[in-house]
């Protein structure tokens, strides 16, 4: 029996105790959690204020402060039949309800009046309701990955093994179903560190359950875990005069491997410390999440840094590292054959071989690959200032090390082993540079090669897969992308950006998509379209508002424009955006275009503007500065240096624009006269709109 049931708020605490939760699971874990019990508590009625989540290999936890101890009390209106229904169907209403007719009431609604009986159900206590939300959270979770275990149904992330619940300090009565007869009954005690195995820990006061488990060695928080790991990193590295090889995604996952990290310092034998630096980190950290280490000459050092789940004692931690050099002894010896064995081949051997992979069902082998890569050289080898020598060599060598035994066995060194390889080979040292980065920029936030020649090597890979991809029909939907496109476009956008390639939308994928069979315009549109959403979401993280990019990129001839031409006006249109002048424009071209019916366009769109109708100054003054923006801004489309002197003498025509208004009368009696306004109007519109769609901006 719970004590103090009469006071309205006290404090949760839910803990699932489990089998080991892959580190990748557990903030997704701890956010599901969250979603589930708040949107199960708003649905029961039970309010509170504060949830606090922690997540680890084997505990996920929530607290929460200030719930109601009992359920809001609820009224449910339930719609009987409308009032001119059969007496059979009222009395089935009441009988249904147990109620008499003096109980409803009649209410008017959209299809008529109807009888309505409003019950009312008193709360229950919170404690009495715990069961059954612990039931939904369980059975609402969704892993990537689940399983069985034992006779149970239930499918979780890993076995359940115990599940703590207490309500103000007091256990709460009940169990999990798991199917099957088999359950799991509430508890008031978790477990510690896997070293005090079986051991339980009885929980008395939910204010001292972080502390109870920081005492038996789990620390329960994992900002408190990632904060004890950096620390004592540094401390080592301070020691020992190294600097880290900085993994944040790393970092993220050996704290999720730990519940109480005790971080130590091993060695690398001096045998493998000839091996590329790249091959040394990657066996480390994919196989054994160890840090690479940095000397004081910048270069790798033959130390190692990781992170053990084994409580911190002197002889045991000796134990610990010795065994863990010998495990990555064994890891690089294998590294080693890889690299040994890879030397004594050639790059025709390998290029053979990819004739033999198949790139995609219905895209051709590798091989092909490399070749339409060679000849998309040919059309981007001058955008990017390198020989097309090189370009194309770069091009037909970049994926002969994906059938090489040490990118079989570590993929994240696709192209940084092939530049190894190439250098090996005695070719070019660009070509080499192009090959080991062409897989630059992964997304975004990546960085890009470093050269032009992998800068071009790396956007017409991009291109080519992008290409494919979309020809064959496998375009990403929804949130589901799983041959990473969106990330290919995002890293087109990004190299045409930072490389400063002054290309149109329309010629982008032009080439590639010469070299494949029975391809259709509207593939083109929909590449370019791909690139725009992808440009829009760069433009964004920038900061640009919505409104400045959306007036550029749904522009009616946004595809003929160069990339950089983009760039540029939407840079200039951010400066200018608080600009009173440029304001005064706005305003005043908004006007002119809502004069614009769609009814009055299909009169005039093909007509010619009569100098002789026009009567008043100011539309004389306008026809001849429309003209002469015409004649002096002919290269607009494809001058870069000119926009920001295009978009000032566009904000010329405010007061014009407002001179206009201001003395002539456009919906004249006289037909010919009020066409020949409209078509001078329209005219001026859709000289500006070539340059933005300003309409579609704020004032």
């Amino acid at each position: 029996m719970l004590n103090n049931v009469t006071n309205k708020k006290g404090q949760l605490l839910l803990e699932f105790f489990t089998e080991e939760i892959p580190a990748r699971f557990q903030i997704e874990s701890e956010n599901q959690l969250e979603v589930l019990m708040k949107n199960i508590l708003n649905k029961k009625e039970i309010n509170y204020e504060e949830i606090k989540l922690f997540s680890g290999p084997r505990h996920l936890a929530i607290i929460i402060k200030e719930i109601d101890l009992q359920q809001n009390d609820q009224t449910i209106e339930k719609r009987g039949p409308r009032i001119d229904a059969d007496q059979r169907a009222l009395n089935g209403f009441l009988n249904a309800n147990k109620i008499e007719l003096n109980e409803t009431e009649l209410k008017d609604t959209k299809n008529g009046k109807f009888y309505f009986y409003s019950e009312k159900i008193k709360g229950l206590r919170t404690s009495e309701i715990l069961p059954d939300i612990i039931h939904e959270i369980v059975y609402g979770f969704r892993w990537s990955k689940s399983q069985r275990w034992s006779n149970t149904k239930l499918r979780w992330g890993r076995p359940l093994r115990n599940i703590l619940l207490l309500l103000n300090d007091n256990l709460v009565q009940g169990s999990l179903c798991l199917g099957n007869n088999e359950h799991i009954s509430f508890n008031n005690y978790t477990y510690g560190h896997r070293h005090y195995e079986g051991k339980k820990i009885i929980v008395k006061e939910i204010s001292n359950y972080k502390n109870i488990l920081a005492d038996n060695n789990v620390i329960l928080s994992r900002a408190d875990r990632k904060s004890r790991v950096s620390e004592c990193i540094d401390i080592l590295l301070k020691d020992n005069h190294l600097s880290l090889l900085s993994d944040k995604y790393l970092l993220e996952e050996v704290v999720g491997l730990v519940e109480f990290p005790n971080v130590l310092l091993g060695s690398i034998s001096s045998e493998f410390m000839s091996l590329p630096p790249e091959v040394l980190s990657t066996a480390m950290k994919v196989h054994q999440k160890y840090f690479s280490t940095i000397n004081e000459d910048n270069e790798l050092a033959p130390y190692f840094i990781f992170v053990s789940n084994s409580l911190p004692e002197l002889n045991r931690d000796a134990n610990v590292i010795e065994g863990n050099e010998r495990v990555l002894k064994a890891r690089l010896s294998d590294a080693s054959f890889f690299w040994k064995t890879d030397l004594l081949q050639t790059f025709d051997i390998w290029n053979n071989k990819l004739k033999n992979v198949i790139f995609y069902e219905g895209l051709g082998s590798l091989y092909d690959k490399t070749l339409r890569l060679s000849e998309l050289s040919k059309d981007f080898f001058q955008a990017f200032n390198v020989e097309a020598t090189l370009a194309s060599q770069a091009a037909l060598l970049s994926k002969a090390d994906l059938v090489s035994e040490m990118v079989g066995e570590f993929p994240d060194l696709q192209g940084i082993m092939g530049g190894y390889y190439c250098d090996f080979a005695g070719n070019d040292s660009e070509v080499s540079q192009a090959i080991k980065e062409h897989y630059q920029p992964k997304g975004l936030s990546d960085q890009i090669p470093k050269t032009n020649l992998g800068g071009m090597l790396s956007l017409i890979d991009k291109i080519d897969t992008l290409t494919c991809f979309f020809k064959i029909g496998k375009k990403p939907t929804g949130s589901k992308d799983p041959f990473a496109l969106r990330r290919s476009a995002s890293g087109i956008v990004k190299l045409l950006t930072e490389f400063n390639i002054n290309i149109s939308l329309n010629n982008l994928f032009l080439c590639s998509l010469n070299l494949h069979n029975n391809v259709t315009k509207s593939l083109q549109i929909e590449l370019i379209d791909f690139i725009i959403d992808r440009l829009k979401i760069s433009l964004k993280n920038k900061d640009i508002k919505n409104d400045i990019i959306n007036s550029i990129l749904l522009s009616d001839n946004i595809h003929n424009l160069s990339f950089q031409i983009i760039l540029q006006r939407i840079n200039i249109l951010s400066k200018k955006n608080e600009d009173e002048r440029f304001k005064n424009f706005l305003h005043n071209f908004k006007r002119l275009n809502n004069i614009l019916k769609p009814n009055d366009l299909l009169k005039i769109t093909s007509a010619k503007v009569n100098p002789n109708l026009l009567e008043n100054n100011n539309e004389k003054d306008i026809f001849l500065m429309i003209n002469n923006f015409k004649s002096r801004n002919t290269n607009s489309e494809v001058n870069v240096d000119i926009q920001e002197k295009v978009l000032n003498e566009i904000i010329d025509f405010g007061d014009p624009i407002s001179n206009f208004f201001g003395t002539v009368t456009v919906n004249v009696k006289d037909v010919e006269i009020k066409k020949n306004r409209l078509c001078l109007l329209y005219i001026i519109r859709e000289e500006i709109i070539k340059y933005s769609s300003f309409h579609l901006m704020d004032d």
